[in-house]
């Protein structure tokens, strides 16, 4: 993705310019979303009947953690408009779609034109049926930061080189309590291994562990070290959810705090330190 590159206004519009006049038709445009959306994330986008699609152009699904039975998945409608740069959305397009919206759904209109203070207020004044507003600067800009039909010259940074840098040997170094350390490891813990309240092992670390293992004491982020169990299958360590408490990766509201670590396996515990959030 696009990291550090500064476009001025003047350049985006140049830019808008070239893709409007890329479509040659509504029905182009239409296409080029379902490819953009399954770009951004979506599921299952298809492009719906053009003889009677009710205000929706395109339509999509995003699952949530695991996608296990479609539980928490969501809907999304899309009305798509390749309207000529410069020029304003009616209100009323934007209502349309949300009357045909059915009840849990999102909608998302996109444009390559631009969208009224009026109809931005009125999305805004009934978030129980969200709607996504995305103008045709906004999506050239995504376009852009997803590097879709937009490529660049490239260009030596030492501040983006500097921002890959590995921290891991730095800690190491700097850590006293190295002694007897056989293995460092940078890995993430995820917003999903939150959610299920295990900790995921590195695999560099499960294929130190000895086969019948069952405990294993973890010093977190610098709390009381504390003997975890480990799964079956040698996974995960599970019983964590103290832990991720007390070190707010659950915050208080239940919401979660994902974060890069530094784990240091020794033959006695494992020491997991938290890098960022």
């Amino acid at each position: 993705m696009r990291k550090n590159i500064e476009i001025s206004d003047e350049k985006i519009s140049e830019f808008l310019e070239q893709f409007y006049g890329y479509f040659e038709s509504g029905y182009a445009f239409e296409e080029f979303l379902k490819v953009y959306l399954e770009k951004i994330g979506l599921d299952e986008v298809v492009v719906t009947q053009r003889s009677s699609d009710g205000g929706i152009d395109l339509e999509a699904v995003r699952y949530g953690v695991g996608g296990f039975a479609g539980a928490d998945a969501v809907d999304y409608f899309v009305q798509a408009k390749r309207n000529k740069p410069g020029t304003t959305i009616p209100i009323e397009k934007v209502r349309a779609l949300r009357g045909v919206m059915p009840s849990g759904s999102k909608g998302i209109f996109i444009t390559t034109a631009n969208y009224s203070k009026k109809t931005e207020e009125f999305v805004d004044a009934d978030p129980s049926r969200p709607i996504i507003l995305i103008d045709g600067k906004s999506l050239v800009e995504s376009c852009i930061d997803n590097e879709i039909g937009f490529v660049f010259t490239p260009v030596f940074s030492k501040n983006a080189m500097d921002a890959l840098k590995d921290e891991t040997d730095d800690l190491v170094k700097e850590d006293e309590t190295n002694e007897g350390v056989k293995l460092v490891v940078d890995k993430q813990i995820s917003a999903n291994d939150i959610r299920a309240r295990i900790l995921r092992l590195p695999k560099a670390i499960t294929n130190l562990l000895p086969d019948d293992v069952h405990k294993v004491k973890v010093i977190f982020n610098g709390l009381s070290p504390k003997e975890l169990t480990v799964a079956k299958n040698r996974g995960y360590l599970a019983g964590v959810t103290d832990l991720y408490k007390e070190s707010r990766l659950i915050a208080e509201d239940g919401s979660y705090n994902p974060c890069k670590a530094i784990w240091k396996f020794s033959e006695d515990k494992i020491d997991i330190t938290i890098k960022e959030h």
